[in-house]
This record gives C-alpha cells, structure tokens and sequence, in this order.
C-alpha cells in the first residue's frame, strides 16, 4: 500500500499551532489561577452590588429651584447665587411674605394659587416689592387680561421674538408653549411679543411691579441655554435686591410652623422660665412621681428600715425579754424542720437531737441559748445589753441551721 502524501513542513507547522496555542492558554491560566479569580469575584461583587443596592434618581418636582433635572430651574437659581445675590427659597404662605421693601418673588409655574394668595401677594407688591410670575396659563390676575392663540403656534420648535425694551435687536427666537397672551390695556406695560401677541407684560402696584411672562419653560434646565431664551430673560430677571425668593410653597414643598409657632417669643420665655422654677422646686422639695416599687428583698424579708422600727418600739417599751423569746421560738421551729424535733420538746431533748445531726460546735451552741433562755424567763429582769450578746449567739445558730 502507498504511504499518504507527507504535508509541507510549513503546513505541519499550522496544523499544530492551534493546539500548541491550546496548551499554553491553559498553562497561563494555570500560573494566574489566583489573579483570575481575585477578578471574577470582583466582577461578581459589583455586579450584585450593582442590581442589589442600585441608588435611584430622586423624584423632583419640575420647575423647583433645587431640582437639577432637565425640567428644574436649579440651573437660574445657581447662577444668580454664583453673581453674589442673596437667592433663597420661600416654603410658606405668600400671607407670611417679610413686610420690608427690596425684594423679589420668583414665581415658575405654580400647581395652585388661590384668591388669597393674589391677594396677599399685591398687598407685599404694593409696599415696594416685585414680583415675577411664570405661567404658560395663568389664572384671572387684574389688570392683566389674556386671550387664546393659535394652538398651531406651540407645535414650531422657534418663532421670532420681539424684545419691545430693545427694539435695535430683532434676530430673536424662542420656543412658546403657550396657548394665551396678554392683552394690552391700561397699566399694561409691554416686554416680549411673537406674532401672535405679547408674551410678557408688566403692571404697577403701588411702589412695586408685578411682571407676567407666559414661558416658563425657558427657566428649565433643559432649555435655558437653548435659542434665545436667556438672554431675552436676563434683563427681566432680579438683580441688586436685598433678597430673591424662589417660591416653592405652591410646588408643595412647605415648611410648616410647629405647635409654638402660634405664641409669642416673650411668652414662652416666660413658661420656660416658670417651668424651670417649678423643676427646681420639686428637686428641692424631693417630690417624686410615678409608683414606688419595693425590692424583692424588702418582701421575701424585712427590709432594715422595719427591722430598726420594730428594734426601737422593743427598746422603748422594755421587752427585751419578749424579743429574746421570739428568737427561740424562731429557733425552735428550724430545729423541727431541719431534725424534726417538736417545738414543745425539752432542753434534753433538743441537744440529744443537736449531738445526733448536728457538730460539736452546734451542740455547744444550743447549749449555751438555751440556758440563756431559761435564765431570761426566770429572772426578774432582763436588760437590752444582755439581749444584744444572746441574739447575737441566736443568729450564729439561726445561720447554720439555715444552711443545713
């Protein structure tokens, strides 16, 4: 049989070379088994980490000034911070607004206002105060009267803006949403016109002004910076006031006054104090509140104070005698329980049963008790020392007894 055709030495050589790539594939991961694995667990970790504890974007309302989202106002309200104006953000009813002059209300979109609120709002205008209303429907605000556009007019990405306070430039253009403008009357100061009408207006209150502008969207993060929108708003916007309000009661974020916000400052200085005084009083007095619990050891057995009680009522009536003789009654009925000796058994009896169950020194002991008690029964008079040295014997007897 003929041998088969030998391959090329070059076709040898390819025909190898994928298993010798083989080979030392798995020899490298051999020698870096370790680094390979340090690299999947750490590959595993983040990915866990990553489904397991991923942060969620936090829900802002829109048109707030601490809202950084494309439809947040952040974007104005830092850059007037950046300018070195005193911005802040208003949380509490327009009725509460500070009774000075200078300032300025910042008012996007609002989700509600009231007839009060307009009221409470041109009442602060009318001390020398502005305020700047953003609102693509705005509810009746006298003197303003608006009237319906074009609703094609919100569908075109830009129309041309006319600035009225800057005739010399006419190559604005904006976005407007808006379906209304404002209609022009008495009072009524034009600021910004597209073809459909004016778009911004001005009226004065008192020594204050109240400025309507329909695109409130131009404030947004997302497009204040897109066409002209901010430099046709920069003129319009506060500057070189004693404070900028940003409102952001009517986007619900409100701070609500606590249950002494009601009272005056005076006042509760004045309970603090008497409420102080009364603390101190109680402290002097040493009165206390609430129930008194006794210890357990005060029940199981008397407590010391009833003990010196008892002792002093003993002294003072002289019965130093009856308290030796509860004592050996005492005794008498350990001696029952512990070796079943009758409490009515005679002194022979009582050290036969001590000799028997008991030690020497137990047997000693009762002795010596119980010739102190026959000699206090039978003498005519029984002093408080002589009860000290025969109860302290007593107890002796009464603390063995109680451990056996």
């Amino acid at each position: 049989m003929a041998e088969p055709p030998r391959l090329p030495p070059i076709m040898t050589a390819c025909a190898s070379s994928p298993r010798r790539q083989g080979k030392e594939a798995i020899a490298l991961l051999k020698r870096n088994k370790r680094q390979l694995a340090l690299l999947l667990s750490i590959i595993a970790f983040l990915s866990v980490g990553y489904f397991l504890v991923r942060p969620k974007l936090p829900d802002y309302t829109p048109y707030v000034s601490s809202s950084p989202a494309a439809d947040g106002t952040k974007g104005l309200y830092t850059l007037l911070e950046e300018k070195g104006e005193p911005v802040g953000a208003w949380r509490k009813p327009w009725r509460s607004l500070p009774d000075t002059q200078g300032h300025t209300l910042v008012v996007i979109q609002p989700s509600f206002l009231t007839e009060q609120d307009r009221t409470a709002a041109l009442r602060w205008v009318e001390r020398g105060n502005d305020l700047l209303l953003f609102h693509s429907s705005p509810p009746p605000w006298a003197p303003f009267e608006f009237l319906e556009a074009n609703s094609a007019v919100a569908d075109e990405p830009a129309v041309p803006i006319a600035d009225l306070q800057r005739p010399e430039r006419a190559s604005w253009t904006a976005a407007v949403r808006s379906g209304m403008r404002i209609e022009a009357g008495e009072g009524i100061e034009p600021l910004l016109q597209d073809k459909q009408g004016f778009i911004a207006a001005r009226s004065s209150h008192g020594s204050g002004t109240v400025t309507m502008l329909l695109v409130p969207e131009w404030l947004e993060n997302g497009s204040l910076l897109s066409q002209s929108h901010f430099e046709l708003l920069w003129p319009y916007l506060p500057r070189d006031r004693e404070a900028i309000w940003f409102d952001e009661y009517h986007h619900g974020l409100q701070d609500k006054p606590g249950l002494l916000a009601v009272y005056p400052g005076w006042l509760l200085a004045v309970l603090a104090q008497l409420a102080a005084a009364a603390l101190l009083w109680l402290w002097l007095k040493a009165v206390r509140f609430g129930p008194a619990y006794t210890p357990r050891a005060w029940t199981v057995r008397r407590g010391d104070e009833t003990l010196l009680a008892a002792a002093g009522w003993y002294e003072r009536q002289e019965l130093a005698r009856d308290a030796l003789m509860h004592q050996e009654a005492y005794i008498r009925s350990l001696l029952r329980e512990k070796w079943g000796v009758r409490t009515d058994a005679t002194d022979s009896q009582a050290l036969g049963a001590a000799k028997l169950h008991g030690n020497k020194e137990d047997a000693e002991l009762l002795a010596g008790l119980l010739a102190a008690f026959h000699s206090a029964r039978s003498s005519a008079v029984y002093r408080s020392k002589q009860l000290v040295q025969d109860s302290r014997r007593a107890d002796e007897l009464i603390r063995r007894l109680e451990r056996k």
